[in-house]
């Protein structure tokens, strides 16, 4: 059976296209919390199953390991004319989603986002090596829960995500119609996407800080003194080509001389 004809997809698709006419917030995680099972392979996946289906173009854009970007894209987002989809890897460890973060602003954040996604139609496919990682008030606005296999690699479990009618403890509930559902090795068919979001990861690795959201802020904040840094050699370089010496230009924009030989070229100066 493919995965479209199961009863947990069929079951999604009513809630998007039927009277419902919203969205899905889907949690993966895996197995006793293994790593290498496939969950990001399988959000990938299914981000570019539902896109073909909804006629979304999905994006590079569209997949995150950061809580604040993820609210971003969630703003750009299409209206409710348009389903489409957003990939947030690693919640819960990689900076936001944290169940020991429960009241911070950007946990409040996401939980306010869920809670309007209606109004956007957003699939929203967030990773987590287990999802009780993930602040308990997500998990509650959570419909599905997709729990890969540890073995057979490449499967995964479907549960409908419910709480109970007294206090609202989140429970989870399987499908009756199909034990587990296979998904393809995104990684092994070296797929564009799942590539560009494993490169994301590394990135975080490679940093000085595995906080996704501080990475992001870093960069942003790198970003206009890269701009100053190439705006002031673009003017060294102009002011040399008229013939001005690296100690005139060092002086005119306040750089040391030494800078100035470092980043521009003499050859028609002097």
């Amino acid at each position: 059976m493919h995965l479209t004809e199961t009863e947990w997809w069929q079951h999604m698709m009513e809630g998007i296209y039927g009277a419902r006419s919203g969205d899905a917030k889907v949690i993966i995680d895996a197995e006793g919390a293994s790593s290498g099972v496939g969950k990001s392979g399988l959000a990938v996946y299914l981000a570019k199953l539902f896109s073909n289906l909804a006629g979304y173009d999905f994006v590079e854009d569209d997949m995150t390991l950061s809580g604040a970007e993820y609210l971003q894209r969630w703003r750009e987002h299409p209206g409710a004319e348009q389903p489409s989809v957003i990939i947030l890897d690693e919640l819960g460890g990689a900076g936001s989603g944290n169940s020991r973060r429960a009241m911070s602003n950007q946990n409040v954040a996401l939980g306010n986002s869920w809670q309007l996604m209606r109004k956007k139609r957003i699939i929203t496919l967030v990773t987590t090596t287990h999802w009780s990682r993930v602040d308990v008030t997500l998990r509650r606005q959570a419909d599905y829960r997709l729990w890969c296999l540890r073995k057979p690699i490449g499967y995964f479990v479907p549960y409908k995500v419910t709480a109970d009618f007294d206090k609202g403890k989140v429970r989870t509930k399987s499908f009756d119609d199909v034990n587990r559902i296979r998904f393809p090795d995104m990684a092994g068919h070296d797929d564009q996407h799942y590539n560009y979001l494993a490169s994301l990861k590394d990135e975080l690795l490679n940093s000085n800080t595995l906080d996704a959201d501080e990475l992001q802020e870093q960069e942003q904040q790198r970003e206009p003194e890269q701009i100053e840094r190439q705006t002031k050699i673009r003017i060294a370089q102009q002011m040399r080509d008229k013939g001005m010496s690296g100690s005139e230009v060092s002086d005119a924009i306040d750089m040391s001389e030494s800078w100035v030989h470092k980043y521009t070229d003499p050859a028609t100066a002097e």
